[in-house]
């Protein structure tokens, strides 16, 4: 099955944040790396691009460029940049 990266565009991604931040985080704050809305936000885009699996959705993740990344919220380690992939 070939998958597709649907650009995740700016006009769509705060919506799509604001109405996933209204979920609860169950997470202790010690293992959040990342804030929890961009963690659906991911399954979300990458299922919509046709991907059904697990393992399709975190290559799908994987091949996001750094941009989608930013839009979602992902952070970076304040001393090396490098960004901790969920």
């Amino acid at each position: 099955m070939q998958r597709h990266i649907l650009p995740l565009s700016k006009q769509d991604t705060p919506g799509l944040l604001q109405a996933l931040a209204r979920v609860p985080d169950p997470r202790d704050v010690s293992g959040r790396s990342h804030p929890l809305p961009g963690l659906p936000a991911i399954v979300i885009a990458a299922v919509i691009s046709g991907s059904s699996r697990v393992v399709e959705i975190v290559e799908w993740a994987a091949d996001l460029p750094d941009a989608a990344w930013d839009r979602l919220g992902a952070t970076r380690d304040a001393s090396t940049g490098a960004r901790p992939r969920p």
